[in-house]
């Protein structure tokens, strides 16, 4: 049988699906479909006023995420 081992999630080969947003008007709404999250995406959505994302990180796994958190990770090479 092959190496069933399990695939974690690696950022680093394709950035997360974004599910959801979370902003000024303190309330989760649903993020466009085909969203990444990425340093660009990150920016951008920060400059709009959102501070949190939940990401997909498996098939039936979701983290909630702080974007400025996010960004100071990736800019120190995580």
């Amino acid at each position: 049988m092959g190496n069933m081992s399990r695939r974690r999630f690696d950022p680093a080969v394709r950035p997360a699906r974004i599910l959801e947003l979370y902003g000024t008007d303190l309330r989760w709404t649903d993020a466009e479909r085909g969203l990444r999250l990425d340093a660009d995406t990150a920016s951008r959505l920060h400059d709009e006023g959102y501070t949190m994302v939940t990401i997909r990180t498996g098939p039936w796994r979701t983290e909630r995420v702080s974007l400025i958190r996010w960004a100071q990770r990736d800019s120190a090479g995580r």
